[in-house]
């Protein structure tokens, strides 16, 4: 049950932040009116927790069902081929992640130096962390 939670609880940020990503990009790119912030409040505080919602709510289900099965031969063995991809698909995912996480902060100034290294740096922390968070999660259980 902690796993469905804690599987619910990671979808509901990045839904969150999935959400404000592509709605920022879509109001860029539509050329939405930024009138006195309406648009960018109503992303924050009803599209992005709405699809939050939504996000959590399929995620928290579909772990929830697929992690029930307790036959270890109902599963196909998963080989680490299969693993290593994986983990370069996420890999992927966390860079594509990070370079989002520094087109939304770009033009910003940094305080400290730790900041900007961190944002600058943010597509490799997210593609490394991204990948070995699957890889830990795809490796073979003793039983």
């Amino acid at each position: 049950m902690l796993r469905t939670v804690l599987v619910a609880l990671a979808a509901v940020i990045g839904g969150y932040l999935a959400a404000l990503g592509v709605g920022l990009v879509a109001f860029d790119f539509l050329e939405v009116s930024q009138r006195e912030g309406a648009a960018a409040m109503g992303l924050a505080f009803v599209i992005g927790p709405a699809v939050a919602i939504i996000c959590a709510l399929v995620a928290g289900l579909w772990y929830w069902i697929f992690s029930g099965r307790r036959n270890p031969q109902a599963r196909a063995p998963r080989g680490s081929a299969a693993r290593l991809g994986w983990a370069f698909a996420a890999a992927l995912g966390g860079w594509l992640a990070g370079l989002l996480l520094q087109w939304m902060l770009e033009g910003q100034s940094y305080e400290t130096f730790v900041v900007a290294l961190t944002v600058s740096l943010a597509p490799w922390f997210c593609a490394l962390g991204f990948a070995a968070a699957t890889w830990f999660l795809l490796r073979r259980r003793e039983s």
